[in-house]
């Protein structure tokens, strides 16, 4: 088996409705399984303020705007992918974001690794379902 050492680095939007918040369902890569930020990695030469947008639209189908930089974090993973086994050190900066429009929600996709964006009450989110970004954002960041 092979053994791979990598970067990620990431930029991932809060977006919040009341005492809810937008999630993906992740499909794949090390937090298989679990609701996650929507957000990725930017593509080459773009913003990060344009990347952020995008992946938000691709993963969720909800128009954002308005970001505050919030906070950055950091995680080392391991997991496997194919025949690879992956230790990813994961950098993601974590922006706040207001919605413009969630009326095309998309909740039900299958698009790269994401399930499609759902709202979720911040107080039923436990750690074994959530991704560590998720919960460095409720117990880091987020004020009731």
């Amino acid at each position: 088996m092979k053994k791979i050492s990598k970067l990620h680095l990431g930029v991932y939007g809060i977006l919040l409705k009341g005492e809810k918040i937008l999630l993906i369902k992740k499909l794949r890569g090390p937090y298989k399984g679990k609701l996650d930020l929507p957000g990725g990695k930017l593509e080459h030469g773009e913003k990060i303020l344009s990347g952020l947008k995008r992946e938000i639209i691709e993963e969720t189908g909800v128009i954002a705007d308005n970001f505050k930089l919030l906070d950055n974090f950091t995680t080392k993973v391991s997991f496997r992918d194919n025949n690879e086994k992956i230790c990813m050190y994961h950098v993601g900066l974590i922006y706040r974001a207001m919605f413009i429009n969630d009326k095309k929600i998309k909740n039900n996709i299958n698009e790269e690794d994401s399930g499609g964006g759902e709202w979720y009450l911040i107080e039923s989110l436990s750690r074994g379902k959530v991704s560590p970004f998720v919960f460095y954002f409720i117990k880091n960041i987020y004020e009731k």
